[in-house]
């Protein structure tokens, strides 16, 4: 069955899917109240789409197949790239991005509901709960000290109807923060949480630019993050290099993720690496291509390194790659 739900973005870089058809006279950037599976909060529209609601359950749970394979090809790929001596320093971060790998929650595709549309009076909640909870930040903080967790806070959030404070934090290991909780609910009265979230998420809290010049992908590209491996700089021909390829915030960085699939779907129809070919008459073999660009590295049999476009290869009757050309 097709329906049209809302996006609708919240508590930061949040994004969800909601129903909005018992809604009326709703259109994009409005404010709503909204139900999520944590609690009642105020989010924003960012657009509509029709989708088929059939589909979101057996999506997800391929989803969460996908995830567990990739997990294997990721273990694989490590053992891969330890025979290419990889520095200690990237190893550190492969484990580490090993180590932070998240199951994907069944609830990734769930569609939640709007309430409402935020009135004056909601939008004066929020403000008001955005100025308290910055307020509990502080108090937080202080409590932390006292009770000398090592332990570093990163955010503190009121849900709209103030039912629950959230506290974000990181830390290097495993924290027993009970006496903390129990410390904050005497003070704040009403529930409290406290969730420890990754180095990433501080990094997308913090901002900043990148290697490339550009604000990071974290900040600029909202939503869940994605595992990232060794394989994807691999196939996109990066250098193992820890200063290339990690981020900010020490993990490997995002955009290796984003640009991933355009790679695969680029390098799919050039042939691989080691493919032997004719060029002029003489035998050589493949040892490097630009999916980019569609230009290959060729070793000569006598050792010559040329560059020829994937455009002069042709396939003979016998099967075999031939390019008759003058190489750059």
């Amino acid at each position: 069955m097709i329906k049209n739900i809302a996006h609708i973005k919240f508590r930061g870089s949040n994004i969800g899917k909601f129903e909005h058809l018992h809604i009326e006279n709703i259109k994009v950037k409005d404010a709503c109240v909204i139900e999520t599976d944590e609690g009642i909060e105020i989010g924003h529209v960012l657009n509509f789409e029709d989708i088929d609601v059939d589909s979101l359950e057996n999506e997800n749970n391929e989803n969460i197949e996908h995830h567990e394979t990739h997990n294997d090809e990721a273990s694989h790929d490590e053992n891969i790239s330890a025979d290419e001596e990889l520095s200690e320093e990237l190893k550190d971060i492969v484990a580490a991005e090993e180590n932070h790998n998240v199951k994907p929650k069944n609830n990734k595709n769930k569609i939640f509901n709007i309430l409402r549309i935020a009135d004056e009076k909601d939008l004066e909640q929020h403000r008001i709960n955005t100025e308290d909870a910055a307020e509990a930040f502080k108090i937080c903080k202080e409590k932390v000290n006292n009770h000398n967790l090592d332990l570093k806070l990163i955010s503190s959030y009121y849900f709209l109807d103030r039912a629950k404070l959230l506290f974000e934090f990181i830390a290097e290991e495993r924290i027993d923060f009970r006496e903390l909780v129990k410390d904050l609910a005497a003070h704040f009265k009403t529930r409290i949480e406290l969730r420890q979230i990754g180095v990433r998420d501080e990094a997308r809290s913090i901002g900043g630019c990148g290697i490339c010049g550009r604000e990071l992908c974290c900040k600029v590209i909202r939503g869940k993050f994605e595992t990232i491996t060794i394989k994807m700089a691999k196939e996109q021909g990066m250098l193992l290099n820890t200063m290339k390829i990690s981020g900010q915030c020490g993990r490997l960085m995002c955009c290796l993720g984003h640009e991933y699939q355009a790679y695969c779907s680029l390098k799919k129809d050039l042939p691989k690496v080691g493919t032997k070919l004719v060029f002029n008459s003489v035998p050589a073999v493949i040892k490097d291509l630009n999916p980019l660009n569609k230009k290959l590295l060729i070793e000569t049999e006598d050792k010559r390194l040329l560059y020829i476009s994937v455009s002069d290869l042709k396939t003979n009757e016998e099967g075999f790659l031939i390019a008759n050309i003058k190489a750059e």
